[in-house]
Order: structure tokens, then sequence, then C-alpha cells
């Protein structure tokens, strides 16, 4: 209904990622109907919580930039799984944890599948000038596949089938002094990516604690070192803070 409401000059403000996050002709239709309609669209919390990456990027664009690059680690709930993560105690019981402190969803696997990444990806990558395709973006699930066909009600006895692949991939990172760090990524000449990565320890993206998100852009001003801003991404109260302060921007306009 976002776009139905824009175009008659009615104000939007979400925290819903499905408007500009899934179908590029949906997210050209809100675009449209923000013109359109003389209507602002406040989505300052569809990606990191309200962090200033989507101001920012807008802002670099606004003033003549070209962004060629963005990775970022999107998921408040995998960063705070592959942050506590330590490879001796299975990973699934990390899982668990983040259920009982809300960090996933009700259904882990919604976190686990990487396409909560993807439409953050997507709002970002469209955002700064690329506007690819849903399909575009190539998503490596965190999950085996004989995870993400069961029925919900088997999801928790199933989930030990996490611990084997992810104590490997652990162990590799580790021997090479790396961090496994999950990844939306959209590269030089619009290659899009979400997935499992092993960084090394001085990447941009190698950094901080719990839930917080950790975006890089790279830019015609920003070529050689990036603009990097991080943050808590997950939580009740900097979301609901940055619903307010868009509907509060939009009332003062």
């Amino acid at each position: 209904w976002h776009a139905h409401w824009l175009v008659r000059g009615i104000h939007v403000v979400t925290a819903c990622k499905l408007g500009q996050g899934t179908s590029l002709a949906r997210w050209r239709a809100i675009q449209e109907a923000r013109r359109a309609g003389d209507a602002d669209y406040g989505d300052s919390a569809t990606v990191g919580a309200g962090l200033p990456v989507l101001h920012a990027i807008r802002r670099l664009r606004a003033g003549g930039d070209s962004i060629h690059a963005i990775a970022g680690l999107l998921s408040g709930s995998l960063g705070w799984l592959l942050n506590s993560y330590d490879g001796l105690r299975p990973f699934s019981g990390f899982v668990r944890q983040a259920q009982e402190a809300g960090y996933t969803e009700p259904d882990p696997r919604e976190d686990l599948s990487g396409e909560d990444v993807r439409r953050k990806l997507l709002i970002l990558a469209r955002a700064a000038g690329h506007p690819l395709e849903s399909e575009s973006v190539q998503v490596e699930p965190l999950m085996p596949t004989e995870l993400s066909a069961l029925p919900r009600a088997d999801v928790d006895a199933a989930l030990p089938l996490l611990d084997a692949p992810l104590r490997d991939r652990f162990a590799a990172a580790y021997k090479n002094g790396e961090k496994l760090r999950f990844v939306g990524r959209l590269q030089t000449g619009g290659l899009a990516t979400v997935g499992l990565e092993a960084l090394a320890a001085d990447h941009p993206l190698v950094g901080g604690s719990g839930t917080d998100n950790r975006v890089a852009i790279w830019s015609d001003r920003y070529r050689d070192q990036p603009l990097v801003i991080q943050g808590p991404g997950a939580g009740a109260e900097v979301t609901a803070a940055a619903l307010l302060d868009d509907a509060l921007a939009i009332q003062a306009a």
C-alpha cells in the first residue's frame, strides 16, 4: 500500500523492508509515487535500525559523488551469533540463546536464510544508484537445505545440523587469523552477494560487538579507504527512535 498512499500525498514512515527491498517494480512504484504525490517516505529504520547509512548514501549522491561498492554486516542477529561463537561450543546453542534474547525472529531460519540481509542490501544498492532485481543477489544461506525444508515445529530439534559446517568454517578461518562474518556485498560492476565470509582481522568490517551493524562504502571520495558506519543494528528503542526522527523531519519540512 505504500505507493498507493504516497501518490495520494500521504506521508509514509516505515521499518518494513518489503516495500523497497523486494521486487524492483515495487521499488520503482514507490519512487514514482513519492514524486507524483509530493509526499515523503521515511525509511531510515529499514536498514541498520536507524543508523545513518541511507542518509549518508543519499547525501553523497546529492553532492555529486558516485558510489562504487558497499559491504556490510546488516543483520543484528547474525552479528551477535558470529561475535559470540567460539568454535568450541555448538553453534546451535548460540542460536537458541539468540532466540531467548529476542535477537532472532521466532523462526530463526528467517535470519539464517540470509533473506533479511538480501532485502537490506537491495535497499542500499538501489539508493546508491544500482537498481538491481531481487534475483540478481546471490545468497548463500547459513543453514543447510535439510533445515530449510522442515516444518516449523521440527526446527529446534534439527538445529544441530548447523554445528559441523560452522565448526569447520570457524576452524579454517581461525587457522588463517581470520574472523567469520555474514556479509552483504555490492561490488564494482553491480555483482551482489550475501553469505558467510572469512575476513582478515584488519578488514573494515571486523570490529564492533553484540548486535552491531557495520557498513563500508567505497565511492569517488572514499576510493582507497571506505567510509565506515557502525552501531546497534537491532533493538526496539533504536528502531522506534528512527521512526520518530523520520516523522518529526516530515512534520518540520
